[in-house]
């Protein structure tokens, strides 16, 4: 053993920006942050959490606290279908799994398909931690160009044309970093280019309950339903720590995941599963829900009419229809990044947009990230008034 080597995953991939700013944030819990992109620790359900648990041990005893199935835990995996179908995803349980958390589902998914130097494509911009994760597992990660409402049709096209695709990676509801949501329209129009070249796309959807206003769209997985992941969680709606992730694949593929898993953490923890299956069957589970997506609308409220009092001119945004995550474009020459370090000494923090693209040669300086869930409703004008004072004094 030679102390001190690191596998060429771990060599692939490095701390950055979003890692300092978190530890600066760590030393500083004064700073108004708008970039934790987290739950309002105030709505994680304690009480609830706590009273779920009192009611499976009465109801499955110590056998909750035993192994479990890999495939996932039957009275949870039930559940999740009747949560599928309202997503208008209809499957079999040969489809379905129960992974550890959304993060963990992605990453059996890498496991099962990457190769090194394999091709995934992303949107233009995408989920940081995902590329570094496809990274990790030698994979190249192209940018697809993308407007308001995703990734477009004929660059898609094109692109899985040009390379020998592992697969295309697409969060389409409520996107982190943008916010946006892909149109019924276009998620049709990309389902048809999927399949037409016969590729895969591993839909990312761990947004999709927290909708303030507008009608959700079907999932991109019921329009391409043999050429797609889906994989959803409940780390935004119960908790980050229950660690529950819910994915549908192909059972070939699936197939091969569950094989995997075995050797990783060989199934997601029962106890956490008998959770999930009780908050997600109960009339308490619901009137969180509805609780947490109220708190959650009144927060995006304040901080756009924040924006709109305190912004200079010159930047622009769309207010999205739910998720955690707003986008802002400055002035050409506006520089979110040399901004950071001046923004946290005033108080306030938020990630550059630079850090959510591919292509770390693109020119994004101009675009910032601002996260509302986890700002308490009573901070967001004084953080945004701060941050504002900010982008004035350096205009």
């Amino acid at each position: 053993m030679v102390l001190g080597k690191r596998s060429r995953g771990a060599a692939a991939v490095t701390s950055g920006p979003i890692d300092d700013i978190f530890a600066a944030l760590a030393r500083r819990p004064e700073v108004v942050s708008f970039a934790v992109g987290a739950p309002d620790p105030a709505l994680l359900p304690g009480e609830l959490v706590a009273a779920l648990s009192q009611d499976i041990i009465g109801r499955y005893g110590s056998a909750v606290l035993q192994y479990g199935m890999t495939r996932g835990f039957a009275p949870l995996l039930d559940q999740a279908r009747d949560l599928l179908s309202r997503r208008h995803i209809r499957c079999s349980l040969d489809r379905m799994h129960i992974s550890t958390g959304g993060s963990g589902a992605l990453h059996n998914v890498c496991l099962a398909l990457l190769d090194p130097h394999d091709v995934v494509l992303v949107e233009t911009p995408t989920y940081g931690p995902a590329v570094k994760l496809f990274r990790s597992h030698g994979a190249t990660v192209v940018e697809v160009a993308s407007d308001d409402v995703g990734i477009v049709p004929e660059a898609l096209d094109e692109a899985l044309a040009r390379y020998d695709v592992a697969f295309v990676y697409l969060l389409p509801t409520f996107q982190n970093p943008t916010g946006r949501t892909m149109s019924t329209e276009r998620r049709i129009q990309v389902a048809d280019v999927v399949v037409r070249r016969g590729a895969l796309v591993v839909e990312d959807d761990v947004y999709t309950d927290l909708r303030y206003r507008g009608v959700s769209p079907p999932a991109l997985y019921s329009f391409a339903p043999d050429n797609s992941v889906y994989i959803t969680s409940l780390s935004k709606t119960l908790a980050p720590a229950i660690r529950i992730g819910i994915t549908v694949m192909p059972p070939e593929l699936l197939n091969n995941v569950l094989a995997l898993k075995q050797g990783i953490d060989m199934q997601t923890s029962t106890y956490c599963q008998a959770i999930a299956a009780e908050f997600l069957g109960s009339a308490a589970g619901t009137a969180h829900l509805t609780h947490i997506v109220g708190t959650y609308s009144a927060k995006l409220d304040t901080l756009v009419d924040a924006l709109q009092r305190h912004l200079p001119n010159g930047f622009r945004w769309v207010t999205p229809e739910g998720g955690m995550f707003l986008w802002i474009e400055g002035p050409r020459e506006f520089d979110a990044d040399a901004l950071l370090d001046r923004a946290l000494r005033h108080g306030v923090a938020f990630l550059p947009g630079s850090v959510f693209f591919a292509d770390s040669e693109g020119d994004h300086h101009n675009t910032m990230r601002l996260s509302f869930a986890n700002v308490p409703q009573d901070d967001i004008d004084r953080g945004i008034e701060m941050l504002a004072t900010v982008c004035k004094d350096t205009a």
